[in-house]
């Protein structure tokens, strides 16, 4: 089986991973946004990165068709389902801290980093040139 991808796809999953960590690092600032008070833009960076996995749902599509018969990729892109069920959690609790700060702390940061790792591990072979 061959990793080797055209110039787009490369390009395009390249993007995708670093927009993955751009996610972890934001949901890191949000997590310390609730006890570092100097960290005040938690609010926009928690929208921001609900803004971003839903880009990431859509990127998924693709993904789906782009690697299709790949079951790890498939599986992994699957798994995402866990992160946007986390996310979900957060409807119509964004004004209460308490509850905002467990949800964020206790089930999206580690579902996403859980599922980042698993995409991760799937689509770094096609990283290597």
């Amino acid at each position: 089986m061959t990793t080797k991808l055209d110039e787009k796809p490369y390009e395009l999953v390249s993007q995708y991973v670093g927009m993955l960590d751009t996610i972890e690092e934001a949901l890191n600032y949000v997590e310390a946004s609730f006890t570092n008070l100097s960290k005040t833009e938690g609010d926009r960076v928690l929208s921001d990165v609900l803004m971003a996995i839903g880009q990431i749902s859509e990127s998924n599509r693709l993904f789906k068709e782009m690697f299709d018969g790949r079951e790890g990729i498939q599986k992994a892109l699957t798994g995402f389902d866990t992160v946007t069920d986390q996310a979900w959690k957060l409807d119509g609790q964004l004004d209460n801290n308490t509850v905002k700060q467990s949800i964020v702390q206790e089930k999206l940061s580690p579902a996403f980093s859980t599922w980042k790792a698993s995409i991760e591990n799937e689509l770094k072979p096609y990283l290597t040139h």
